[in-house]
């Protein structure tokens, strides 16, 4: 896994992130991140896309006062009518960061999904994809999921940020839990450095 980068020097840098929240518990913890990342990147603009599935577990409100930008919707459908959202988000930012990014989002994604303008986004950018995946009990060993992630991880730009052994906050037992903000920041920043989109830097969630 790539180090986050702790010295002065990179607190100066600079990028224009466009961070998906899907709906996790772990979405709950999203307002602490986006803090931590305002003091450890100030000069990063970061805008927030929400699923409907994420409002369950974070307020929009909270999320706009945080980053200082309106939280994006997960459909094409504005007050301004229909509006290509998705090839606005594909061209103007340096990166796509979904944390926490559920099952049902990596799920689609694999499949090519276009189904929705984040899905479509991440599909039509060339700019580095960051997934940090978060799975209930058990999960992350079915089959099923585990091609889901080689798939992803086949996708040049895609990096799949390693997730953290945790407790599951329903059953108690031991799971797969989001990977703290420092270590995707980290795996951006190293795909970013990389014109080619293409470092290293990932490592499968799960083998």
């Amino acid at each position: 896994m790539v180090e986050f980068d702790k010295s002065e020097e990179t607190r100066s840098r600079r990028a224009n992130l466009f961070l998906v929240a899907t709906g996790t518990l772990s979405t709950a913890h999203l307002p602490f991140w986006l803090n931590w990342l305002s003091v450890n990147r100030p000069h990063y603009k970061v805008t927030v896309g929400v699923t409907d599935s994420a409002r369950n577990f974070v307020s929009p409100s909270a999320l706009t006062a945080l980053t200082g930008t309106p939280v994006v919707r997960n459909t094409w459908d504005t007050t301004g009518g229909v509006e290509p959202i998705h090839t606005r988000i594909a061209a103007d930012y340096d990166g796509l960061v979904v944390f926490p990014a559920s099952v049902a989002f990596l799920s689609a994604l694999a499949a090519a999904s276009g189904s929705s303008p984040f899905h479509l986004a991440a599909l039509g950018t060339a700019a580095p994809v960051i997934l940090a995946p978060t799975f209930p009990p058990g999960v992350a060993d079915n089959p099923l999921v585990v091609d889901v992630l080689h798939r992803i991880d086949g996708v040049p730009n895609y990096h799949i940020v390693k997730s953290h052994k945790g407790t599951s906050r329903s059953t108690g037992a031991e799971t797969d839990v989001t990977a703290p903000m420092w270590d995707v920041i980290g795996v951006f920043e190293a795909a970013a450095g990389d014109p080619g989109g293409t470092t290293g830097a990932s490592e499968p969630a799960h083998a």
